[in-house]
């Protein structure tokens, strides 16, 4: 028991003398470090997400070069978003023109009216919005743009 007491007394006393206060800045220090890391780590998520960068020189870049401005918006999540988007509205415009098409053939109601060159669709209905082209639509883009607009590319890409 008197051992334990001991034992007890030396914890005890260890626990009431003073902290070095180098160690305590030093620990301070690193606590500190780790978190501004951490959220300077968070802050470029953010502005990843946002597309958020330096307000000032983006402004400039906008006004200057638009065209650079487009590469740098695609690498923030905002900018695939809005690239997407456009995408999507692309692929919208030109189902409602395979629609139309298909409206007139059902209204002429013969199956010979499925031939490419019976259809005058004017060009600036299928317009193209978007630069994505799937690889059988770079094939044909050339030839068939210039014939008859999108009409043609689109249904050029699924014949044999």
């Amino acid at each position: 028991r008197i051992m334990k007491f001991h034992v007890a007394k030396r914890k005890f006393k260890e626990t009431l003398r003073p902290y070095d206060v180098k160690d305590v800045i030093e620990q301070y220090s690193a606590g500190h470090l780790d978190m501004l890391c951490r959220i300077k780590s968070l802050q470029s998520r953010v502005d990843q997400i946002l597309g958020k960068g330096q307000i000032t020189a983006d402004k400039r870049s906008r006004e200057k070069n638009p065209a650079e401005n487009e590469t740098t918006d695609d690498v923030s999540m905002l900018g695939r978003v809005v690239k997407v988007e456009k995408q999507v509205q692309s692929i919208e415009s030109k189902l409602d023109c395979l629609l139309d098409i298909y409206q007139q053939v059902l209204r002429k109601g013969s199956a010979s009216a499925l031939t490419l060159a019976s259809f005058q669709m004017p060009p600036f209905e299928c317009e193209q919005t978007s630069d994505y082209q799937s690889p059988s639509d770079s094939k044909d883009l050339s030839n068939s743009a210039q014939t008859s607009g999108c009409v043609s590319r689109s249904a050029s890409a699924n014949l044999p």
